[in-house]
């Protein structure tokens, strides 16, 4: 055997949350594996950085209590209490998350309501540093050039073979992978991208802006936002495939409505999403996985996809381990019913009549606003809207006060 051929078990293709999440949960079970990825550590990754109470949730059951400590003292950047919705720049809905009575009076006492905001760069490489400190083989700077499938062995871009029995894409939203599948096997669709996100970074002193804020007005079915994360300031938004405007011209007009100093001394920085577009095929022949964005996962009404890369790469390599990709599939279905949801609910902003009918229901109940979202947005709950009304409506005689 060649010194330039490498086997492993399992060969992940990306080292983000999905792929390093998957490594750690098959070395957890005693299978060896390896990483290649492309970047090094720490990488520019855009993302405003919620990490939310589901995310926390599989974090803490993948890392051990000592290492999760360390993730939470490495990335966790600040817990922020205030959650608003603006018009452009008048607010509409104020949810002050510190409260006792703007927290599900259902959640355990003491349940920490405020939302987490994490440093992506620092996030992603400490998990995968952890995946390395483990035992696992994470070849970084070296990106995935080709896959011979029949043969089972990938070729790196420094040329090295890398043999396997099981591969998993995790290489993102527009994944080298899906696309050298895709020219293998013409019965393998691919998925679409079908938006693009607009980000900058700020000093919190050029902007001001406490809490978490989502601004309507600015992009056409979506929304822009400022998020402060300590002393920085994340702006973006969201631009939807086949809306014919300026991104950077509406992320200006966004910057200055909201007083941004400086604003050109900022570079803007752009990427591909997938909204609401998971694949059909997640599973290709029962030995190659798709997870996180590589399989299109991603919230449409937050664009969320922390949750789904952690959550789909646990879940990859527990089916792995135990050589059931039916198992994989029966998760897969049901982030495919969560985002199905964030569909439904993104339409409230999409549709002019209904996004009127929300804006003025939401300026009148604040406090629903903010259930809605500590338990469907932190929480991976599948109720129906009618059964959130009804499940508010018994929480507010619980609250003993008027909503």
């Amino acid at each position: 055997m060649s010194d330039n051929y490498l086997f492993y078990p399992v060969v992940i293709i990306g080292a983000g949350p999905s792929g390093a999440a998957c490594g750690l949960r098959l070395l957890r079970a005693g299978i060896d594996c390896c990483i290649i990825e492309k970047s090094t550590f720490p990488r520019v990754k855009l993302c405003a950085g919620v990490v939310t109470a589901k995310s926390r949730r599989v974090l803490s059951s993948l890392l051990d209590s000592d290492a999760y400590g360390r993730l939470t003292a490495a990335s966790l950047v600040s817990r922020e209490a205030h959650l608003r919705l603006w018009q452009r720049d008048r607010s509409f809905v104020d949810c002050d998350f510190s409260l006792a009575d703007h927290c599900p009076p259902t959640f355990p006492e003491g349940t920490d309501c405020r939302i987490h905001l994490f440093d992506r760069p620092r996030f992603d490489a400490f998990l995968a540093d952890e995946f390395r400190s483990l035992g696992g083989e994470l070849m970084e700077g070296d990106g995935c050039e080709r896959i011979d499938f029949d043969n089972k062995t990938v070729v790196t871009k420094s040329g090295r073979k890398v043999g396997y029995n099981v591969l998993v894409a995790a290489d993102g939203a527009v994944s080298h992978v899906e696309h050298l599948l895709n020219r293998h096997d013409k019965s393998f669709r691919r998925k679409r991208i079908n938006s693009e996100a607009y980000e900058i970074n700020v000093d919190r002193k050029d902007a001001d802006i406490d809490g978490v804020n989502i601004y309507f007005g600015f992009v056409p079915d979506t929304y822009a936002w400022a998020f402060a994360k300590d002393s920085v300031e994340c702006l973006g938004l969201c631009k939807l495939q086949g809306k014919h405007f300026d991104g950077k011209a509406a992320m200006h007009d966004f910057c200055s409505t909201i007083g941004l100093q400086h604003e050109s001394s900022y570079p803007l920085h752009a990427a591909m999403i997938p909204i609401g577009n998971p694949l059909n095929r997640p599973v290709w022949h029962q030995h190659v996985y798709f997870i996180g964005d590589a399989a299109g996962l991603n919230e449409p009404l937050t664009g969320e996809g922390i949750y789904y890369a952690l959550e789909s790469g646990v879940s990859a390599a527990v089916a792995i381990a135990e050589g059931k990709p039916e198992n994989y599939l029966k998760v897969y279905k049901r982030l495919c019913r969560l985002i199905k949801k964030g569909n439904h609910y993104q339409q409230l902003i999409a549709r002019k009549t209904l996004y009127s009918i929300f804006h003025y229901l939401a300026e009148r109940h604040n406090r629903f606003v903010g259930y809605f979202y500590q338990t469907q947005i932190e929480r991976d709950s599948l109720q129906s809207f009618a059964s959130i009304v009804w499940s508010y409506l018994k929480a507010k005689r619980l609250w003993g006060r008027q909503g």
